[in-house]
This record gives C-alpha cells, structure tokens and sequence, in this order.
C-alpha cells in the first residue's frame, strides 16, 4: 500500500477549494471520489496536537477522524504518530442532483454538474428530541449575515442547564448561526455556520446542519435558491473503483440501531446492486471486518478476475 505522508505545504492547502471540490467518477458505475484508495494519506501528530486539532486543520469532521484512527487517543497522540486523514469516498445511493446529506457520515455532497462533486463536514441534529430529519426538501433561502431569534423552547433548554441566551443576536460574528444561512423548506430547519467548529462532525444541534466557517463561505454562492436537498441514512456504502468494489461503514445513528446480522444484509443487497443484480464471491471475514470496524474508510471486498484471453489454435500446414 502506497503511503504519501503530508508535508506542511499540503496542510497549508488542505482547505482549499480544489482539495474540496472533486472531479466525479470518469467511468460508468464507479461510484468513489477523491484519492484512488489504495493511496492512503497520513500526517504526522505534533506534541500540542489532538486528533480533534487535526481534524478542524483538515476539515474533517470529529468523529470521522477518530473512527478512521481507532487506535489513536483522541486528545493525546503521541508526537510523531501518523494520523490517518480520509481522502476517499464512496458516493451515496441517491440520485447524483443537488445536494445529498448523510446523516452517519455527517457529510454533505453536492453536485453542481456531471463533472464534479462538492463534498463537506458536517454536525447534524442530537439522538434525543431535536434530530435532522430525513427526506427530500429544497434549499428555500439564502441569508447572508443572518440574525437569530432563538425559540421559546432553546431558550427553555439553555435555562435549565444554568445558561441565558439572549432573546436576540444580531447578524455578525459572534451569532450562533455564523455569516451564512441556508433556509431548508422544512420549516425551522437551515444548513448553517457555527462559531463552534469542534462540534462539526458531531451530534450536537438542535436539528440544523453546521459547516465549518470558511467551507459555507465557499459553498454559499455556490447554491442556487430551489437546489433539492436529499438527507439520507445510509451508514453502509458500496460502490466500484475500476476493477475493486468497495464498501465504507459508519455506525448506525442512536434512533435507528440495527444487529450485526442487518448490517450485513444490509451490505449484500447493497452488493448485488452494485453489481449488476448478481451476488459476486465475497470472503466473509472480509466482509465481516468492514462491516463490524466501521472506519468509514473504503475498504477492498471484491476484484473482477482478469477476463480469460482467447485461446488461439495453432494452424499447422500439411507436409
């Protein structure tokens, strides 16, 4: 396995729209984006670092850095230790228009034409009384420099837990809701800024979308009013990369648990899709291991053989 460890300059550059923004599968029925998979991409810890750190200098989300490093404390690596960043990724199976949000990925996806894929962190909705919904919905507004006027029910929240929010917080930088605001058609619902940037690849609104500052600075002029918007669930993703077929595992959200044995069939149904409604032969312990980890890393479960070559008959002239 190729291993590129980045250097300082490609941390300098690692939010940049290029890094962000990626060219779209160039062959019919792949469905991976990013760095080919079997180049892995790694940054080396410092001594004030935590993955959490690294994640925010990336633009990754929180809980996708810790699950794509299992084995690394998250608020003490070692210094020197080699911090896996995720630079891959499996598309989900929805319609390639617009805006797809999944919900266990925290990770949006959007689809400005037939060339290219747009793909952000997120922080998504908590387990308890304020979930991001599912379904299809449409991108209603745009607000730059929004103000916010807290509901009667945050602000009871905030009151019990021994915090006063204000009733008003005019447009600016201290606003809960950042610079930039889109407004869902779900009423009360908008994919927003946050001035907590720990929180983006977290469960941790109250059911609105948060992005990183500068990535919904990038993407706002992006998105046009009426842009459909699909938020989904899907916590297993199957999808070919040449020759490979690859399956990228989340663990499934707090409201919508399922047993080992759902997640499996889950993947097969998901396989055989892939594949041309025909059930190819998987290892199970390799199945079984992508499944189970959940790394949200694309992991290798199947390569085409070779196609057999032609068998040539000799022409053998009579003496």
């Amino acid at each position: 396995m190729k291993i590129r460890l980045l250097t300082g300059l490609l941390l300098a550059v690692s939010g940049s729209v290029s890094a962000l923004t990626l060219p779209a599968p160039d062959r019919p029925g792949e469905s991976l984006i990013g760095n080919p998979p079997h180049e892995v991409k790694y940054v080396s810890a410092k001594q004030e670092d935590t993955l959490i750190d690294i994640a925010v200098n990336f633009r990754l989300g929180q809980d996708q850095i810790v699950l794509a490093n299992p084995y690394v404390d998250r608020w003490l690596p070692r210094e020197g230790t080699q911090v896996r960043i995720p630079s891959s990724f499996i598309l989900p199976n929805a319609p390639r228009q617009g805006i797809v949000i999944n919900l266990p990925e925290m990770r949006i996806y959007y689809y400005p034409d037939s060339s290219k894929v747009v793909t952000y962190a997120i922080g998504i909705g908590r387990e308890d009384n304020w979930k991001t919904p599912l379904g299809k919905t449409h991108i209603a507004g745009k607000t730059e420099n929004p103000s916010w006027t807290p509901p009667p029910s945050i602000i009871a929240e905030h009151l019990a837990e021994g915090d006063v929010l204000e009733p008003y917080y005019p447009p600016g930088p201290d606003n809960p809701l950042g610079l930039f605001a889109f407004k869902l058609g779900i009423p009360g619902y908008l994919i927003h800024s946050t001035n907590k940037t720990n929180g983006v690849g977290m469960r941790v609104s109250h059911g609105c979308i948060r992005m990183y500052p500068a990535d919904i600075e990038q993407f706002f002029p992006m998105v046009k009013v009426g842009t459909q918007v699909n938020i989904v669930n899907q916590p297993i993703k199957v999808g070919w990369y040449r020759d490979t077929l690859y399956l990228e595992a989340y663990p499934d959200m707090e409201e919508t648990p399922a047993t080992f044995e759902q997640r499996l069939h889950a993947a097969l149904d998901l396989i055989e899709q892939a594949n041309g409604g025909k059930m190819p032969v998987i290892k199970g312990s390799v199945l079984k291991a992508a499944i189970e980890k959940s790394t949200g890393i694309p992991t290798a479960i199947y390569e085409r053989p070779a196609p057999t070559p032609p068998v040539v008959q000799s022409q053998v002239a009579p003496n």
